[in-house]
């Protein structure tokens, strides 16, 4: 070997080692990542979008981010709210006579034990305080650093991605395989990715819609609680195809059921019954097949989707929602774009797809990835 080679093996070897660092660094942060990748393609066709007012790439990426971020953020808020004011009035009650009335045990002295655990707990030391409170805030710290790092890698990713996928393109790929499996890639995950957000916010809105009318019209023994957060689940739990929705609205007409049926008010299981049927056709059937057919891609099947949204969280966590369509949409691309090229060598693909790009003179472009 001369030195020339052993100099490109040393430097190969250096720049591995370099990736592979890389590569651990992305791997402990992957939950940041992948909600980078979906903010970027949830906010880029707004991105595109504010083009037309002539406003400069940073200034689009911020408006983006904005326009997307307050409209999610404000719903968890308000999702969290609910819940936290739910778990306040919960504690707020009088727990020792509920406890007592439902299990027969007037005899128990609740007031003794009270006294003895208050007791117990005015004892704690106050460095177990402070390392409550050390601990509560460094968990919101670390949950506000991961955050910032969301907005600016989207932020980076929005004004600087197609550029630097370009210069890739351009240095690494002579035979032209790795753009157009980029583009297919691209084009498929901003379809899916953006596509899930607008279904998410029109089938929240059509559930609180749906729920606060029924709630207006029928006897308060059935009502909805909270229809602004179970419409608001409603629309996070189409994220899950086919089976998302279901766990929300059919829990709450047997619940419903059941509290008309305690109240021995048979009656009023017919206005029940209604919110279900209304329920499976405007907030399931509807999202599931209508609105998700019109905003998401038709190349990967829908059963593969179903099996990732399930395993997704179930292998990775919340974060796995995301992921699973990414890996699955990223690994169906290889196998139909990469696998040919690596078996046969052959990197020509289809470049002729309609009639008008049949007339003379006219040559088939290939587009950035992020530049649609």
């Amino acid at each position: 070997m001369d030195r020339e080679s052993r100099r490109r093996l040393a430097l190969g070897v250096g720049v591995g080692l370099l990736f592979l660092l890389i590569g651990y660094v992305l791997l402990s942060f992957v939950t940041v990542v992948v909600f980078s990748v979906f903010l970027y393609y949830a906010v880029r066709p707004i991105f595109h979008f504010l083009t037309r007012l002539g406003l400069g790439r940073r200034t689009r990426a911020v408006l983006a981010i904005a326009l997307f971020g307050i409209p999610f953020l404000v719903l968890i808020a308000y999702a969290v709210s609910i819940v936290a004011i739910e778990a306040q009035d919960f504690f707020d009650e009088d727990i020792s006579n509920r406890i007592t009335a439902e299990l027969n045990i007037g005899g128990f002295d609740l007031e003794s034990l009270e006294m003895s655990v208050t007791g117990d707990l005015s004892e704690l030391p106050v460095d177990s305080i402070v390392d409550s409170v050390v601990g509560a805030a460094g968990a919101v710290g670390s949950a506000l650093v991961q955050l910032l790092l969301v907005v600016i890698i989207t932020y980076y990713l929005l004004v600087d991605g197609p550029r630097l996928v370009s210069w890739l393109l351009d240095t690494y790929d002579d035979p032209g395989v790795g753009r157009r499996y980029a583009n297919a890639v691209d084009d498929e995950l901003s379809t899916a990715l953006f596509g899930n957000i607008v279904n998410v916010f029109v089938t929240a809105i059509a559930g609180i819609a749906v729920f606060l009318l029924y709630n207006a019209l029928v006897d308060p023994v059935i009502t909805v609680p909270y229809p602004g957060l179970l419409g608001a689940l409603v629309g996070i739990g189409s994220l899950i195809p086919v089976i998302g929705i279901k766990l929300v609205y059919v829990p709450l007409t047997v619940g419903l059921g059941v509290n008309a049926w305690l109240a021995d008010q048979p009656e009023l299981l017919g206005p029940v019954a209604v919110l279900f049927v209304v329920s499976a056709i405007a907030l399931d059937f509807i999202p599931d097949f209508v609105i998700r057919a019109l905003v998401s891609s038709d190349e990967t099947h829908t059963g593969l989707l179903v099996i990732g949204y399930i395993l997704g969280p179930t292998l990775f966590g919340f974060y796995g929602l995301f992921l699973a369509p990414i890996l699955l949409i990223c690994t169906t691309n290889a196998v139909k774009i990469l696998m040919p090229y690596i078996v046969s060598g052959e990197s020509a693909g289809r470049l002729q797809t309609t009639l008008d790009q049949f007339t003379p003179g006219k040559t088939r472009t290939e587009t950035q990835p992020g530049d649609d």
